[in-house]
């Protein structure tokens, strides 16, 4: 778990690629390490998995029309901005919390 949780924190704090699907690992490890990951650090990645349920994952884009791409798209932008400061500071309390083990 602590490598994947590494990983993924990392990926975030160096680009937003794959973003949503980085935030959702981010999640699921939160959920298994405590059960929920509301109020933890991994906290940031349940919010935004609940806001951007609707928007498709890397592996079912190729199924989408160019039109909801477009506006699924847009709606991440905004979120990623919405939420950058929280999970920059996420990603870097478990990057230290880890590394610190």
């Amino acid at each position: 778990m602590s490598y994947d949780a590494i990983k993924l924190a990392t990926k975030l704090l160096e680009s937003d690629e794959d973003y949503l699907d980085n935030v959702i690992g981010l999640w699921r490890i939160g959920n298994n390490k405590y059960e929920q990951c509301w109020d933890t650090e991994f906290h940031v990645f349940g919010v935004i998995e609940s806001d951007t349920d609707h928007l498709p994952l890397k592996h079912v884009r190729a199924n989408c029309s160019s039109e909801f791409l477009a506006k699924s798209d847009k709606e991440l932008a905004e979120t990623i901005e919405f939420y950058r400061a929280d999970v920059i500071s996420a990603c870097n309390t478990i990057l230290n919390q880890l590394k610190n083990v």
